[in-house]
Order: C-alpha cells, then sequence, then structure tokens
C-alpha cells in the first residue's frame, strides 16, 4: 500500500510541475528566437533574410508596413540599432511549431532616422520551418521621435 501511495504522489507531482518546466523551456526559446531576430535585423538584409518566413509580415507603430520581399528590400535598411539589447516581461506560448512572444525590447536605436523608444512592447510569431524558428509577423508598437 505504501509502495502504492509513493507512485501515486509520485505521479501527481511529475504532473504538477511538468507544466512549469515546460513553460520555463518555451520562455528559454523564445528569448534565443527573438534575439536571433533583433540581431539579424541589426546584420541588415543578409541577417535577417534568413529567419523570415515566406509569408512574413511586419507592422510598425508608426503605420509603416511591409511583406518579406518589401522588408529585405528597404524596410530592414532604416532600422539602425546598438548591439546591445535586453528583453523584459517575456511571454510565450504555442504548440510543437507556433510559437507567440510578447515583450518589452529595450534597445537604442532608430528607424527611417528618427530615434525610437528605448523600452517598447513587440509581438512577434515564429513558425517552424525544418526545424528552425522563422518570423511569421512583427508588431513593433515603439513610437518614432
Amino acid at each position: 500500500m505504501r509502495r502504492l501511495i509513493a507512485a501515486a504522489s509520485l505521479v501527481l507531482a511529475a504532473t504538477m510541475f511538468a507544466p512549469a518546466a515546460q513553460a520555463d523551456m518555451m520562455i528559454d526559446e523564445a528569448r534565443n528566437a527573438v534575439s536571433a531576430f533583433i540581431r539579424g535585423v541589426a546584420g541588415g538584409a543578409d541577417g535577417v533574410a534568413p529567419l523570415l518566413a515566406p509569408e512574413f509580415q511586419i507592422q510598425r507603430a508608426n503605420g509603416v508596413a511591409y511583406d518579406r520581399d518589401g522588408y529585405i528590400g528597404k524596410g530592414v535598411g532604416t532600422v539602425h540599432a546598438a548591439p546591445d539589447f535586453a528583453l523584459e516581461n517575456v511571454v510565450a506560448t504555442g504548440d510543437d511549431d507556433i510559437m507567440v512572444v510578447r515583450y518589452l525590447l529595450v534597445i537604442d536605436e532608430t528607424i527611417d532616422g528618427q530615434s525610437v523608444a528605448k523600452s517598447a512592447p513587440r509581438l512577434t510569431v515564429f513558425r517552424k520551418i525544418d526545424g528552425q524558428w522563422k518570423v511569421v509577423s512583427h508588431a513593433n508598437f515603439a513610437k518614432l521621435g
């Protein structure tokens, strides 16, 4: 009887703590994917192109939007950012091949020659393609000017 109770306790503990461990793993994966995207953007068109899914779209707070080709061709060239940044308040949801990440990005950057709010919310959606996270969409809520 004690063995049965001990086994049941282990199963219960495993099911209670597994979601928390999975959530922590997803946050780590989200931080890595977002960080790669930010570094890719800082690297220009050649840096960001391999990270974008074919259906990629971006929307900025000032109303400017691009699809994948437009962003690679023009949009990414308008962003100039310091190499140092921080991610705060990272929240990630998703399943095996979709991940939605909301976060605050703290960075010194300009877009179209205008300074951007140093800390602003962002929302980035990723899809796993051939085992790699690709950016499907990105919303930048940073105010310009």
